[in-house]
């Protein structure tokens, strides 16, 4: 295989629509082959927009196209894992969207279909590959700031996407959405950006939502407080219920604290550090990093490739997918249950 990957969508909704395929068409190291969606007509209409050479009648049409490498699954979340499993036994590289799956069993499931075919897999966690959060991440981990203490982000999605791109009707299904509306939609996406930037395995959580019952169990606002081994804290907030919100994101260590602003998001090209230590003469030292700020959804498509190709690994991968799972699975239990509830991290 080149270096160039050739990849296959799996789903043709709002989001492979405003995100994925540009990314794909704006990748130095990609190639739109191909898109399959439920709905023919608009498989063969989102083909054409992007200029995508096919639009495949059935998933085994696109799992069966030798001039397929990859594909990006975008499918309702409930379908995920069984997209994943088909695709990997297929012999194609997988990034599929958060969340990876909507139960441990089916994560781990993806996990060693991906393993037991010698196949790639990653997950849409874009914010992984946002220069400014890398870079905070590295900060923290190169202990300028001392050990974690606490961190708290919020995400709130208000980019006012056109109404002429609705929402597709699963995600007011809770069972297609597994079992969260805001918390599946956003939460989960915060959630993996704490983990990535306090760097360590998340234990307990306790959760609070806008209404969690029979009559409307998908939240619209939720808020989540996490414990981390080793005994930092963090607080998430998600929701898409208002707009202009902070959406930053604050670490605190035992001796400064990092901020990056307006980089939990969907937006690419915006976001910056601030940087607040202790100085040599008992003052306060702060500095603002810029890093540069590519479109993130375009270096998550370049990365993958790069992987592929036999370079660094790929952020994130099926065992960050797992782990953020089991993550939203407590938090979910925690919604119903009104309680503190414990992580379960297991193995493939």
């Amino acid at each position: 295989m080149s270096d160039v990957v050739r990849w296959a969508l799996l789903g043709a909704g709002r989001h492979p629509e405003l995100r994925i395929a540009p990314a794909v068409n704006a990748a130095k190291n990609a190639v739109l082959r191909g898109v399959w969606s439920q709905d023919p007509a608009r498989g063969a209409a989102f083909a054409e927009r992007h200029g995508a050479e096919l639009a495949y009648r059935s998933l085994a049409e696109a799992l069966d196209d030798r001039d397929v490498d990859a594909v990006f699954i975008s499918t309702p979340n409930a379908l995920h894992a069984e997209h994943a499993i088909a695709a990997a036994r297929a012999g194609k590289h997988i990034i599929v969207e958060k969340p990876m799956a909507v139960s441990a069993d089916e994560a781990r499931a993806i996990v060693r279909a991906a393993r037991e075919n010698g196949r790639h897999l990653g997950v849409g966690y874009h914010m992984r590959h946002h220069s400014v959060l890398r870079e905070a991440a590295r900060i923290v981990t190169a202990g300028e700031i001392g050990d974690v203490v606490y961190t708290t982000a919020a995400f709130v999605l208000h980019s006012f996407v056109p109404s002429t791109i609705p929402n597709s009707p699963w995600k007011s299904d809770a069972r297609m959405m597994g079992g969260g509306g805001a918390l599946m939609g956003m939460g989960v996406h915060v959630m993996d950006t704490l983990r990535f930037l306090v760097g360590r395995e998340v234990t307990r959580v306790a959760a609070l939502s806008d209404g969690q019952s029979s009559e409307r169990p998908l939240d619209r606002l939720s808020q989540i407080c996490l414990e981390f081994e080793g005994g930092a804290q963090a607080h998430m907030m998600c929701s898409g219920r208002f707009p202009f919100s902070r959406n930053d994101a604050v670490i605190y260590g035992s001796r400064g604290r990092v901020i990056a602003y307006d980089s939990v998001d969907m937006n690419a090209g915006h976001g910056h550090l601030e940087v607040t230590t202790p100085n040599e003469h008992g003052g306060i030292s702060a500095r603002t990093v810029r890093a540069a700020v590519p479109d993130h959804f375009v270096a998550e498509v370049e990365a993958f490739g790069a992987a592929i190709a036999g370079g660094s690994p790929f952020h994130a991968d099926g065992i960050d997918g797992l782990r953020a799972v089991e993550i939203t699975s407590a938090a979910i239990a925690s919604l119903w249950e009104g309680r503190r509830v414990a992580v379960e991290r297991s193995e493939p």
